[in-house]
């Protein structure tokens, strides 16, 4: 069977509940003081009124002295300022400073919080809250509308230098040399710069073929001008067979010429990762290259893009970054759910997380509690008091003034049974 829990009462509903048993209080008091005072007339006709007398007559002072203790907690009895009274708001300060102490000393302490969110279990209740498709929709919605704004507060000059910034620091700690170096490595053990060298030999085996007649013409204005044109003509051919020859010789891959490639290759290769000169010719070109204005226009105009792309993706009805944002809490969710160790991972994570930002700083939070309870106002502190405590309070001066009156009613029996 399920136990209701008793739904807390608002700050409302406990001001008028201690405006009630104020006058219940009070309308014993004065219901009190109405028997002892017929009591008193009607004593001489009627003995006998003198035993509810005497229970009136205790319960008055009961009741009075129970006001009276009461009413002094929060303020002056009637307007007196009688000595220790008032005593809350006369003792804000203290008051402010050992509550925060104490809120610090017994509901911070490690061992505390962290059996506490042991027991509560966050991440299962993460797990079943990203289960449940609304509520992936409505973070995802706020999530995304809430990336423009931030976008907006962005310069684009300031994010440009920050991405050109961290990529030169970037490229600098790596080295251009080295990482050159590395490369070409990578392309010459897998024969790339073979087959590059391939397509740079037909390229230019095409460029001569197509510009024959421009070759031709500059040969022809190069030797002078008496020489005959059947001589020229012999020329031109034996320039064009030398480079047809050239070209070939080098396409062969058996040749010497790719045996020098090679070796050229493999040196400079050497040479880009281990030479102190070639590294401060990297760093330089680097610099040169970075600190160009049209390379820093370029990452601003990068900065500009994208935020311009990512604010209309995340504003748009069907917006990616809303699917994708609720497909990594979808898949985040399935995986609490069925990993233990990522559960326990999180929970360690959420137990560090508390310990050293609100565990490890509980004297400053009680120092901020005491502050802020200081700063409040007298007759503030004194109303939201009252309105906590108040009406518990008031069920002291109801049985104060039952409990005197039975004191009362006790003593007057005893005195006229011995008397």
């Amino acid at each position: 069977m399920t136990i209701s829990q008793p739904v807390p009462l608002t700050d409302e509903e406990k001001a008028a509940a201690l405006r009630r048993m104020k006058r219940v209080a009070g309308l014993m008091i004065l219901l009190m003081a109405a028997i002892f005072l017929a009591s008193r007339l009607l004593a001489p006709q009627f003995p006998w009124v003198e035993i509810p007398g005497a229970f009136a007559e205790a319960a008055l002072v009961g009741g009075l002295a129970d006001w009276f203790a009461v009413t002094a907690l929060f303020r002056h009895p009637l307007g007196i300022p009688i000595p220790h009274t008032a005593i809350v708001p006369r003792n804000q300060a203290r008051i402010g400073s050992t509550l925060g102490r104490f809120v610090a000393s017994n509901f911070l302490k490690p061992e505390e919080v962290t059996a506490k969110l042991r027991q509560v279990d966050l991440p299962k209740i993460i797990a079943d809250w990203l289960d449940e498709p609304e509520n992936r929709a409505r973070a995802s919605e706020r999530i995304a509308k809430s990336v423009p704004a931030i976008l907006n507060a962005l310069d684009d000059e300031d994010v440009g230098r920050f991405m050109q910034t961290n990529l030169s620091a970037r490229v600098k700690d790596m080295g251009v040399a080295p990482v050159l170096g590395q490369v070409v490595q990578l392309l010459t053990n897998e024969g790339h710069h073979q087959r590059l060298l391939d397509e740079l030999l037909e390229r230019a085996h095409r460029l001569v073929h197509d510009n024959r007649e421009l070759i031709e013409k500059r040969v022809d204005e190069q030797l002078p001008r008496w020489l005959p044109k059947a001589v020229d003509r012999a020329v031109y051919t034996k320039v064009l067979s030398a480079l047809d020859n050239t070209l070939t010789e080098i396409r062969d891959p058996e040749g010497p010429w790719r045996q020098q490639f090679d070796e050229a290759t493999q040196a400079f290769v050497h040479e880009l990762r281990t030479s102190p000169e070639m590294r401060e010719k990297g760093e330089a070109l680097l610099h040169r290259l970075l600190g160009n204005d049209t390379l820093k226009q370029y990452f601003r105009d990068i900065a500009r893009a994208l935020k311009e792309r990512i604010h209309r993706d995340a504003m748009a009805e069907d917006s990616g970054l809303r699917r994708q944002i609720d497909a990594a809490m979808r898949v985040y969710g399935e995986t609490l759910t069925r990993d233990p160790a990522i559960r326990h991972t999180l929970q360690s994570w959420i137990e560090q997380a508390v310990n050293s930002t609100i565990v490890a700083r509980r004297e400053q939070i009680g120092e901020w509690i005491g502050s802020i309870v200081q700063k409040w106002d007298k007759d503030m502190i004194v109303t939201k008091l009252e309105t906590q405590v108040g009406r518990d309070l008031q069920f002291i001066r109801i049985n104060g003034t039952v409990v005197g009156g039975l004191i009362g009613l006790c003593l007057y029996l005893v005195e006229t049974v011995t008397g």
